[in-house]
């Protein structure tokens, strides 16, 4: 058996490799709708935009429990190589799609076979000693802010001299070898209980664990509102960017490598925010870190709604991003001191569905309010955000 440090570097590289692929395509998708299949009606393409962000992540927030339940009777290490390899061979075939209805079956097949961050959550749990869980998730959560702010960087650079359908293969190239890595480094000593042996042949997860308990409750819904608010301007923003740079000129060019801009400055900053999460939140408090990060962020998200150009824009959701990514290891390290290790898996998989329903609503949020105006997008972030941060303070005077 590897030793721990071994089997997380291994675990944390493979996971910024497959982040940094899935990120590649996020700056792509509503230029590509528009300049490769043609959709150049502004209501329509907006339309399109939200369903196919959105048909992933309903697809991953269905198939999350059923992932995690399997990972609690098989193996944790199986599921995410599983989740990797299955997503690398559905991206490939989005390099040939022509019309926005097959981008959507393949995005909601994506999101049915390539979950990655439940898969990874679990494994980082069940292979970190109890006093390193909060430390390890917060470098987990580093390596996916880490991927996610060198993906749109790359994506938006592949998209504007190579062609958009490059990106799609990169990503496919980079979550092939993310799953090799997992495949030949990562081992996992996880054994099923009996209990849990005895129930194979059901794929239902079993919800009591999480049914019982008014904390994990809260904590699963605490991570609906963090994504819900967290993606709401994510599929727009490169229709935003180029309302502001048309501001200056009549024809911007480099939107692509613009919105890698931001998104990946956001994403340094988020994992910057995620290892002193990880380090010191076990020592300030894990709720008053997370109320304290939620609230500093939904404070921030309201002045993006008055930006004039891209450099304020950048600035403002960097430091949105720090606070956000704050609060990710938190709500891991909370899950994983307050269950049992037998029934992680299926926990993490409910947390990761609830993640998943948040990253589907957020675009939808966003698609009907950008449709009103650009403005509208980042009130509704911030409302979210601030209704999170009540439910957190709420749950810590009932845990005190």
């Amino acid at each position: 058996m590897k030793s721990y440090r071994t089997n997380l570097t291994a675990l944390l590289i493979a996971q910024t490799l497959a982040i940094m692929g899935f990120s590649l395509m996020l700056p792509i998708i509503p230029l590509f709708l528009e300049e490769e299949i043609g959709i150049t009606d502004p209501v329509r393409l907006k339309a399109w935009v939200g369903f196919i962000h959105s048909s992933a992540t309903i697809a991953l927030a269905v198939f999350a429990p059923i992932w995690g339940r399997l990972a609690d009777v098989f193996s944790r290490r199986v599921m995410l190589i599983r989740a990797m390899f299955c997503g690398s061979i559905v991206i490939f075939f989005m390099t040939f799609v022509t019309s926005p209805w097959q981008l959507l079956v393949l995005r909601g097949l994506q999101g049915s076979l390539a979950g990655t961050i439940a898969a990874a959550t679990v494994l980082t749990a069940s292979i970190s000693p109890a006093a390193k869980v909060a430390l390890a998730m917060g470098l987990l959560q580093t390596s996916i802010a880490t991927g996610s702010s060198i993906g749109p960087l790359i994506g938006g650079i592949i998209s504007d001299f190579l062609g958009y359908r490059a990106a799609f293969l990169s990503t496919s190239l980079l979550l092939a070898l993310a799953g090799f890595v997992v495949l030949m480094w990562v081992e996992d000593d996880f054994r099923p209980s009996p209990e849990n042996k005895a129930k194979k042949l059901s794929l239902l997860p079993d919800i009591q664990p999480i049914a019982g308990s008014p904390l994990l409750i809260c904590i699963i819904l605490l991570t609906l509102g963090v994504h819900t608010a967290n993606t709401v301007a994510t599929p727009m923003l490169p229709l935003f960017l180029r309302s502001l740079l048309l501001r200056v000129t009549e024809e911007p060019a480099f939107i692509a490598s613009s919105t890698g801009i931001v998104l990946g400055t956001g994403a340094a900053f988020a994992a910057v925010a995620a290892v002193l999460a990880g380090k010191f939140s076990y020592r300030i408090g894990y709720w008053k870190t997370l109320i304290f990060c939620l609230s500093a962020a939904a404070v921030l998200t309201i002045p993006q709604a008055f930006v004039s150009n891209m450099l304020q824009l950048t600035i403002l959701r960097a430091m949105t991003s720090f606070f956000i990514g704050g609060t990710l290891p938190v709500i891991n390290a909370i899950i994983a001191s307050s269950s049992e290790k037998k029934n992680q898996g299926t926990i993490y998989g409910f947390n990761s569905s609830m993640a998943y329903a948040g990253m589907s609503l957020g675009p939808m949020i966003g698609s009907a309010a950008a449709m009103l105006s650009f403005h509208v997008m980042f009130f509704a972030s911030a409302l979210v955000l601030a209704l999170s941060a009540l439910g957190a303070f709420w749950r810590r005077g009932k845990h005190q």
